[in-house]
């Protein structure tokens, strides 16, 4: 059940969690671990976002929206829009998720959400693959430095700011998320990744479908995450299940390409998390690999 403590637990861990990229493109500001810990939290009591539908949403959604609220709901910042599409001939060209004026001037900050496997060389951004092996680090990280926090640049993106009588002054990135190594790095402390990367984000492992039964143990209780349990650590949100139920939702016709799986203790509170890989998962990746090469 989604409660209102695990409500505030995302939120703390959207706010406070080590961010992904700190080692960026220069002209941007990557937030390190300090900046996030320094934030500003809010009152337990307040009626935070809660997923509407939790077998169909969108993560970056409620990600944005927890932002969101909790600008609305602090004194540091002030959020002057989110969600501000820049136009040009009734064509949308780009977005501003949050303009904050802080300190008299204008910040632009974009948020994202990310999850990432590596597969092959975890030095290259471009072998860390989404869940969707369309997606990847390098790729995200080409159109955020390219598109998404270069958006004031645009001609009609500078009109309108001027309209508004606003002059962006900083560009922030509020990138949240997860790595996941191959189990036997995951358990072995093997964490090699790309420059960009910040070394204390969170891990988690992965692995094929074929190797779950061999390597976790029977008698431990397991739960297959939905995309609205993504975010924070579980703490008793949900009630384990037997290593052969998840193994059958692990192999059911209708199972993810990657499927995210937490591993509890006696009394249901995260031990691990990682990514149960299928067959197509890596067909598709291989492929996207033999493209790169």
């Amino acid at each position: 059940m989604y409660t209102k403590s695990r409500q505030h637990r995302d939120l703390q861990w959207t706010l406070k969690s080590p961010p992904l990229v700190t080692n960026g493109a220069p002209k941007f500001v990557w937030p390190h671990d300090t900046w996030f810990s320094d934030l500003p939290s809010l009152p337990r009591s307040l009626n935070l976002p809660t997923p509407k539908h939790t077998h169909h949403f969108r993560l970056g959604h409620h990600f944005e929206r927890l932002i969101e609220y909790w600008l609305t709901h602090q004194r540091y910042f002030d959020l002057v829009s989110s969600n501000l599409q820049v136009q040009s001939n009734r064509r949308t060209v780009g977005e501003f998720d949050f303009l904050i004026k802080h300190n008299g001037k204008i910040e632009h900050w974009e948020a994202a959400i990310k999850f990432y496997l590596a597969y092959g060389d975890q030095e290259n951004p471009y072998r860390w693959f989404g869940p969707n092996p369309s997606d990847s680090l390098g790729k995200k990280y080409a159109h955020l430095t390219n598109h998404q926090l270069s958006l004031s640049a645009y001609p009609d993106s500078r009109d309108l700011l001027y309209d508004m009588n606003l002059r962006v002054e900083k560009i922030l990135c509020f990138m949240k998320g997860r790595l996941f190594y191959p189990i036997e790095k995951f358990y072995n402390g093997d964490f090699i990744h790309p420059s960009i990367i910040n070394p204390t984000h969170e891990k988690g492992w992965w692995l094929k479908i074929n190797d779950f039964d061999s390597i976790f143990d029977k008698r431990c209780s397991y739960t297959v995450l939905e995309k609205a349990y993504w975010l924070s650590p579980l703490r008793n949100d949900l009630k384990g299940e037997s290593f052969e139920t998840v193994s059958e939702k692990l192999i059911n016709e209708k199972a993810q390409l990657a499927t995210l799986v937490v591993v509890l203790d006696h009394d249901n509170n995260e031990i691990s998390r990682g990514f149960v890989v299928s067959e197509k998962w890596l067909d598709l990746t291989n492929q996207k690999t033999s493209v790169l090469q």
